[in-house]
Order: structure tokens, then C-alpha cells, then sequence
């Protein structure tokens, strides 16, 4: 990857492992399939599947998972969600030490389950160890608006929760970050609400360069440092505006200007003390690294492990290039590690 000339970004170095040493952790709709591979089995993180660091092989099928809609009469806009979600999952055909839903970003309104910051980053993901349910979420459109995006993956993490055994992580890059934390959220509501106490959270979640904030806090270094990217690398604040608007289509909007409740970065502390503990992994020279430094801030100040690190030398949406160069795959290959590492201290604490 070619960067901005006359510009400083993050010095690059060993990656640091682990990540979350002495962290402490927060504790931890059922979907029907219309297909499904069956769970490989989970090992605990005393027999250290990744010890020797070999890829696995994977094997990937494509199924359906109920969607929040099913059975519904869909209003237009909608803001419910698919009747039917497509998912990719990736099963490690060696042992399997944790369990993945993953949401590719786009702006809210691109993405698919091929485009590599799905396929490729889950086909890393899997090769590690991890098992992945990759969730193909309606994107938002002109007849599609929130929560809707955020429902379809958490029916897939609903739908895994019910179903896996062993430690289960939700994340996702970009608008898929913010999809991620609303379905953590969704599930922890969900546990919270079983009087039987068997529905279970999520353990972790992961976010890659995530936005978080409708309005994220200005950053006079980070300004300067993305000033001189091409114009579609690049979020000012009319573009995030922007993006959210057409995403949110004035979704359950306070009359009073006050938080949304469909924007994570807006919700109270109160309600961000339920998400487990997290891994943020963000682009060097981004805007939208605004947003996940203070989302981060954020999570510390509601008591939530956080764990955030940089990529150096990168920009936004570099998972979705790793064939760009070779420096582009070996940065996205460092970030998959960066994942692992810290997903596999939170399993060991657990």
C-alpha cells in the first residue's frame, strides 16, 4: 500500500501478545435453520489448538438462518430485518477453540459475503482455529433502514448462541462494527430476559476500525494525518452524517435531539456495561479512528475490558484490500493475529 507522503504514522513493531494480561471480564429468538454443519468440537484454551500456529483447513457452506422477519408482514421502510439470513460458515476441520459472528462494513450500504472483508478475513479467522458464521445482513436501501441490519445479525448470533458450545465471539469492521455491539447488546437483553437463565451472551467483541458515532469527537492529529488521502479514504463529518442519516431514515429519533438508540456510541454507560469484554483494532490513518478511540474510552468508563491497539501505516478499509500489495496482506494478516491473540486471552480467563 502506497501511503501519504509527509506524514507520521504509528511506528511499526512486533506484534504484542497478550493483549489483555490481567484484564478482568464482565461474566458472560431462537433462529431455525433451513441448512447447517454441524459444531466441530470446542477445546478448552489449556490444550492451546494454536500452539504451533499452522493454518487449519477450512471447509465453507453456505446456509439460512430465520431471520427477525420471519412470519411478519414487513412495513415499507423495513426496519425488521430478512425473513431469511444468509450466512457463509467456516468450519477449521481441526479442533475449534472458539466460535465467530462476523459483519462486513460498506458504509451500511455495501458489502457482501464474498467481498473480502468477509470471505478472506473469515478464511484467516478459520484457519486459526476459529469458527466463523459470516451473516450476508440486508444492507441498508431506500426500502431497508435500522434497526434492520443490526436484527439480521443478531438472529445469526441468536441462532449460534442456541447452538455452540464453547466461547463466542461477535464482531465486525466498520458499519459491521456497529452492527456487532448492537447485536451483543441484543443478546445480552435476551439472556437477561430467560427465566431459566440458559440463553447465553456473548464472551467477546471484536471491532476493526469501527464507526461507532453519528458525531465522533474532533482530532486535530488525526485530521492532519488523512488530509492528504484520496477523497473516497476519507470521512469528514458530513460524510458520517451522511452515512448515518440514510442508515437510521430518522429511526425511533428523540424529538428532543437526544441520543439514538440505534447509534451505540450514543447509548449511556448503563447500557454499555452489558457488552463483554472487547478488542478494538484500529486504522492508523483514518478518520474513523476517531470514533474507535472514543468508543473505547467509552467501554472503560462503563467497566468494560477493552483492549485497543493500531495498525500502522494503515487506512480505512484495509481488510477489504489485502491483495492490494504485499504490505497490504501482511498488515491484514497482522490484524487477524492481533484478533486471535486477544480472543484467545479472553478465553483463557473465562
Amino acid at each position: 500500500m502506497t501511503r501519504p507522503s509527509g506524514r507520521r504514522s504509528a511506528p511499526r513493531g512486533r506484534l504484542v501478545s497478550p493483549l489483555l494480561a490481567g484484564m478482568a471480564l464482565v461474566a458472560l429468538a431462537a433462529a431455525v435453520p433451513v441448512a447447517v454443519i454441524a459444531p466441530g468440537p470446542a477445546v478448552s484454551a489449556e490444550a492451546d489448538p494454536l500452539a504451533t500456529q499452522e493454518a487449519q483447513p477450512v471447509s465453507i457452506t453456505d446456509l439460512t438462518v430465520a431471520g427477525p422477519a420471519r412470519g411478519a408482514i414487513l412495513d415499507s421502510p423495513n426496519r425488521l430485518g430478512l425473513p431469511a439470513v444468509p450466512v457463509r460458515a467456516y468450519e477449521p476441520e481441526g479442533a475449534v477453540w472458539a466460535t465467530l459472528v462476523w459483519a462486513h462494513g460498506g458504509s451500511f450500504v455495501h458489502g457482501t459475503l464474498d467481498g473480502p472483508e468477509s470471505d478472506w478475513v473469515s478464511r484467516r479467522f478459520a484457519e486459526a482455529g476459529v469458527r466463523v458464521y459470516a451473516v450476508g445482513y440486508g444492507v441498508a436501501s431506500d426500502s431497508v433502514k435500522a434497526p434492520a441490519p443490526a436484527n439480521d445479525v443478531a438472529a445469526v448470533l441468536a441462532w449460534v448462541a442456541d447452538r455452540t458450545d464453547g466461547p463466542i465471539a461477535v464482531g465486525g469492521a466498520s458499519a459491521g462494527g456497529q452492527l456487532a455491539v448492537q447485536a451483543a447488546l441484543q443478546q445480552a437483553d435476551r439472556a437477561d430476559a430467560d427465566p431459566l437463565g440458559v440463553v447465553r451472551r456473548a464472551d467477546a467483541v471484536l471491532l476493526e476500525y469501527p464507526t461507532l458515532h453519528r458525531v465522533q469527537r474532533h482530532d486535530a492529529a488525526i485530521a492532519a494525518a488523512t488530509a492528504g488521502l484520496v477523497e473516497r479514504r476519507q470521512f469528514s463529518a458530513e460524510r458520517i452524517a451522511e452515512m448515518y442519516d440514510f442508515y437510521l431514515g430518522g429511526a425511533a429519533e428523540p424529538a428532543d435531539g437526544s441520543a439514538n438508540a440505534n447509534v451505540v456510541g450514543e447509548l449511556p454507560a448503563a447500557r454499555l456495561a452489558a457488552l463483554p469484554a472487547t478488542v478494538i483494532v484500529n486504522a492508523d490513518l483514518d478518520d474513523l479512528r476517531a470514533s474507535g478511540e472514543q468508543f473505547a474510552a467509552q467501554l472503560r468508563e462503563a467497566g468494560v475490558p477493552v483492549a485497543e491497539s493500531l495498525q500502522p501505516g494503515t487506512d480505512h478499509g484495509y481488510l477489504s484490500r489485502p491483495q492490494e500489495s504485499p504490505q497490504a496482506e501482511a498488515d491484514a494478516r497482522e490484524t487477524i493475529e492481533r484478533f486471535v491473540a486477544g480472543l484467545r486471552e479472553i478465553v483463557a480467563a473465562r
